[in-house]
């Protein structure tokens, strides 16, 4: 079990400036450390075998894609880290919502999956001055990689592992960030777990695009003003079936919902 550690975003930032501020030299040779999965941060030893689990999640998902840091790498992390933090007696929905928490875990346990994931691009080092993607590590709430991650996974949830692996399968990256960026007036956790079971039966077999789910997201947050979906005619799951049917009537097209009149 590991214990709840947090870290403040002023303490997260220091660490991550820090990096950020070494010489060339020294800056390769961190790197080269993460590419080995050798950690130089120090952190409690209760998280060794969440850590060594989540890399093996890590290593896994990049066998899929011969290299590639892509959604396969999400999906393998994010089931994974929810596996090892399920909802419970020793890990709450207070703590799963606790930014110090995942920068405890971004910034100490697991920097180098996080920088390998997400590296700066070379324009943003030039704009920024900083090697590191600060977002993705502690900066920005729904940004934090490893958070968005056991959220995703969270509000996707079908039952199971396989079965919530099975609704994901055909996703990409961006679906996780339209689902966790969109929440309108809050997740709705039932809702939510609904929607993805019906745009799951129709990427299936129509292979939908993430334009199609940020319009399946955006049309829902229009919906949710005026409806209550659990009143709604077969409860979430109806209205999810009959919000996927008027998106597919409307083309799919989420410029044309941004500017509908909601009914």
């Amino acid at each position: 079990m590991v214990r709840f550690k947090t870290l403040s975003r002023d303490e997260a930032k220091r660490i991550i400036s820090a990096f950020d501020n070494y010489d060339d030299m020294e800056f390769d040779d961190l790197v080269n450390h993460w590419k080995q999965y050798d950690s130089v941060s120090e952190f409690d030893e209760s998280f060794v075998d969440f850590r060594n689990e989540l890399l093996a999640a890590f290593q896994e998902g990049l066998q899929e894609t011969n290299g590639k840091m892509d959604y396969p790498v999400d999906l393998k992390v994010g089931l994974k880290i929810y596996s090892l933090l399920p909802i419970g007696k020793d890990f709450s929905i207070v703590q799963a919502n606790d930014d110090d928490f995942w920068r405890y875990i971004s910034v100490k346990v697991m920097p180098d999956i996080t920088y390998l994931r997400y590296p700066n691009p070379e324009k943003a080092v030039k704009d920024a001055g900083g090697r590191l993607n600060h977002k993705r590590f502690y900066a920005q709430t729904r940004r934090i990689w490893l958070k968005s991650l056991w959220w995703y996974v969270f509000l996707s949830w079908q039952g199971t592992e396989l079965k919530t692996y099975n609704a994901l399968k055909n996703n990409k990256t961006d679906n996780i960030n339209k689902l966790i960026e969109t929440p309108g007036r809050g997740y709705r956790l039932m809702l939510y777990r609904a929607m993805i079971a019906e745009y799951a039966k129709y990427s299936a077999s129509n292979k939908a695009s993430t334009k199609e789910f940020a319009a399946f997201t955006k049309l829902n947050n229009a919906k949710c003003v005026n409806v209550e979906p659990a009143l709604t005619p077969g409860g979430e799951k109806g209205y999810a079936h009959r919000l996927f049917e008027e998106l597919r009537e409307n083309g799919g097209d989420e410029n044309d919902i941004s500017r509908g009149n909601p009914q």
